[in-house]
C-alpha cells in the first residue's frame, strides 16, 4: 500500500467502526472528549495520533492501534552483547538506502 494512502484508509476504518456502533460524529466526539471537527478530521485521515488514540479508546478499538506496535522486548543478540544494561541507542551503522520502500503488510 502506498504510504500516502494509509491516512485515508485509517480514516475510513475509524468511520466504519463508528457506523458499526451506530454513533453519530457528535456522539463519538462526546465519548472521546474531542471536538466534532477532530472526529471529522480523523475520519478524513487528517488527524494527530493523540486524537486517534482518544477516538479508538472511545470506540473500544485501541487494541487495533496497539497491535501495530507489538512489544518486541530486548533482542537476544543485545542480551549477549550487553550484560549490564538494555540498549538505549542505535549505533547508526545500519543504513537504509533511499530506494528501499518495501510494501507495508498491514
Amino acid at each position: 500500500m502506498d504510504a500516502k494512502r494509509i491516512p485515508t484508509v485509517i480514516g475510513q476504518r475509524v468511520k466504519q467502526y463508528r457506523l458499526n456502533q451506530d454513533l453519530t460524529q457528535e456522539d463519538l466526539a462526546t465519548l472521546a472528549n474531542v471536538s466534532l471537527n477532530a472526529v471529522k478530521s480523523a475520519e478524513s485521515g487528517k488527524s494527530t495520533l493523540p486524537t486517534y488514540v482518544a477516538i479508538l479508546q472511545a470506540l473500544g478499538h485501541i487494541d487495533k492501534l496497539l497491535a501495530a506496535f507489538p512489544d518486541e522486548g530486548v533482542s537476544p543478540v543485545q542480551l549477549l552483547k550487553s550484560t549490564t544494561k538494555q540498549k538505549q541507542r542505535a549505533s547508526g551503522k545500519t543504513r537504509v538506502q533511499p530506494g528501499d520502500k518495501g510494501e507495508l503488510d498491514w
